[in-house]
Parts: C-alpha cells; sequence; structure tokens
C-alpha cells in the first residue's frame, strides 16, 4: 500500500508512515550482526535476470550468486 493509501485508510498525517518505518529500521540489528559466515562445502547458485533498458535495443543483464544454504547474495 502506498503512503497515501495508508493515509486514507488510518486517517494519519501524509509522513506518518515514513515515521513509522524509520522507528522500525533504527531497532532493526546491525547487518553485520544478520550474516552467517562461509562453511567449506557452501554451493553458490548463479541466476541470470535482463530487462530492456528505456528502450528494445539496450539490454540490461544482472547475474546474482546465492549461497545455497544461507540464502545470502554473495555476489551480483
Amino acid at each position: 500500500m502506498s503512503a497515501r493509501g495508508i493515509k486514507r485508510t488510518f486517517g494519519v498525517c501524509y509522513q506518518t508512515p515514513m515515521v513509522w518505518v524509520g522507528k522500525k529500521v533504527a531497532a532493526l540489528p546491525a547487518f553485520e550482526d544478520t550474516l552467517l559466515s562461509g562453511q567449506s562445502g557452501d554451493v553458490l547458485e548463479l541466476d541470470e535476470l535482463w530487462s530492456f533498458v528505456q528502450k528494445k535495443t539496450r539490454e540490461c543483464w544482472l547475474w546474482i550468486a546465492l549461497c545455497r544454504r544461507t540464502r545470502q547474495v554473495v555476489a551480483y
């Protein structure tokens, strides 16, 4: 739901949902604390996706490497 939709639904100020999100983000643990360390034998999965950028002659490719055990993005 958009911020304007939340405003209409709950009858709050337009900026209130952003304040709510900011408070939730501040309460999250540090990113480094949530990462799992790699182990020998971990298997990486590679995935690719592509899209057009502005016109069909400009393709954009993205490759993602994920750890199968932890489901963390290792590289892109």
